[in-house]
């Protein structure tokens, strides 16, 4: 029995009340291992005496989110691997990457399995082509949403392993503003190159190369600036990578949006004493406006992809 939430053109939904479960149950997040590439920088992890390039933001979400009666563990496999006690540990095995971890995913797959575990793959590559994994017992498609309580009631109701593939996919988005601070106190911070926070979600072009439009809208959608204030605070609880990384597809999407942030920002790094540099990425047409290069400098930005 397939079980499908479809929907093209997600929306933001109201805010919700919290679910409240009635079954304790063990979530075992797992961030697939990167295969060694140019874009991971491995090649410097010395220079710092760091293991891995950024934390995982996706699933850092996930499980703050999750319920709190709910016990999470979550392990990067770019800093250890999951153990067979780990597995056994589970009741359920959640996993999350790009398409570029797809063999890593596929086998935290195959060791869930054979602990027996019920398996959930959610995040951008799944998102873009739930083909690529036939063998999961849950596909979670799109962003935090519906579908993702859904998914939770769902897994308090059942941890047993479904008969056929079931599918949870987001009709109504939750809205940036109400997402939780990532938790980052389940990481080391200070071991990774980079650390990262996400301000929007979605771009307003259409370039040929890119699937973000198709994945996350045409609309930016922000958190607040309070928000990102309290991540940046929360993170450097854990360790001061020294860069952080906003991970926005097009940082300058809703220009409007990211001068009301900056001045937050400007004033963060005044009372922290300048603790991180900043970077992002942006659509070159930010260097139309001298007021935003100016401020982005006074924040702290120092490298632009």
């Amino acid at each position: 029995m397939t079980s499908t939430l479809t929907a093209s053109h997600p929306v933001e939904t109201e805010q919700r009340q919290r679910y409240i479960p009635r079954h304790r149950r063990r979530i075992l997040c797992i961030f697939p291992k990167y295969s060694r590439s140019f874009g991971t920088f491995h090649h410097a992890y010395f220079l710092k005496g760091v293991q891995a390039f950024m934390p995982p933001q996706g699933l850092l979400v996930v499980a703050a989110y999750l319920p709190q009666e709910w016990d999470v563990r979550l392990i990067d496999e770019n800093l250890r691997s999951a153990t067979s006690a780990d597995y056994r540990w589970a009741d359920v095995v959640i996993t999350s990457g790009m398409h570029i971890q797809r063999p890593q995913i596929n086998r935290i797959n195959e060791l869930a399995h054979q602990a027996g575990k019920v398996t959930v793959v959610g995040g951008p590559s799944v998102s873009g082509c739930p083909e690529y994994y036939p063998e999961f017992d849950i596909l979670s498609i799109g962003e935090l949403g519906d579908s993702t309580d859904r998914l939770i009631e769902h897994l308090d109701d059942t941890i047993e392993r479904p008969s056929q593939q079931l599918r949870f996919e987001t009709k109504e988005r939750l809205p940036l503003s109400e997402f939780p601070t990532p938790a980052y106190e389940k990481l080391a911070i200070d071991r990774y190159f980079l650390g990262n926070i996400q301000f929007s979600s979605g771009c307003p072009y259409h370039c040929e190369f890119c699937d973000i439009p198709a994945l996350y809208g045409n609309n930016p959608r922000m958190k607040t600036p309070a928000q990102i204030l309290r991540e940046l605070d929360a993170m450097l609880e854990r360790g001061n990578p020294g860069a952080v990384y906003f991970v926005d597809d097009n940082f300058v999407g809703n220009r409007r949006a990211v001068m009301e942030l900056l001045p937050h920002l400007i004033d963060w790094q005044k009372h922290n004493g300048y603790p991180v540099q900043f970077s992002c990425e942006a659509t070159l047409n930010l260097a139309q406006s001298p007021k935003l290069l100016e401020m982005m400098r006074e924040a702290y930005f120092g490298t632009v992809f």
